[in-house]
């Protein structure tokens, strides 16, 4: 029952941000407008292979890139970029304002997140404008248990 309150959630604000961010052209866009964008996140969790088969969002504003994916299961990744203005690799750990997060299920416990205070990692940026972000990363995540993921082969696309 969890995994569908949580699909449905998921859903209902995918649409809520669709809704609120159509206007009759695209020339009434700021870049502090977020909008729904089209993408792909995939990666390998201790060696198995997921993909966000779901959805996935991109969003580029106030000096944050956000570019998240989720199934239908209630798995999710997350790569999240503060003041990154052109390619580059970009490590996370150590102070880091960059994060990258996965999660399992909707146990607090499923979450595993690298930023600046636990896990480690890295996100290398290949190709970025105003428009368009693609990239890949690897990290340790690290759970509230203080368990860790390892976090491989991530890559990322994202259209804002």
């Amino acid at each position: 029952m969890k995994r569908v309150q949580f699909l449905f959630v998921t859903i209902l604000s995918i649409a809520l941000i669709s809704f609120s961010s159509c206007s009759k052209g695209d020339d009434d866009a700021t870049p502090e407008s977020p909008a729904l964008s089209s993408g792909a996140i995939s990666l390998k969790v201790d060696g198995a292979s997921w993909n966000a088969s779901l959805a996935v969002q991109g969003i580029n504003t106030n000096g944050v890139i956000n570019v998240t994916g989720s199934d239908s299961d209630a798995k999710q990744a997350s790569v999240i970029l503060y003041g990154v203005t052109e390619p580059g690799t970009y490590t996370i750990g150590g102070g880091s304002t960059h994060q990258l997060r996965w999660t399992e299920g909707l146990a607090q416990t499923e979450t595993y997140s690298a930023n600046g205070v636990i896990g480690s990692g890295t996100i290398t940026v290949t190709e970025l404008s105003s428009t368009k972000i693609k990239g890949s990363f690897s990290f340790t995540g690290m759970n509230t248990a203080q368990a860790t993921k390892n976090i491989t082969d991530g890559s990322f696309e994202a259209t804002f």
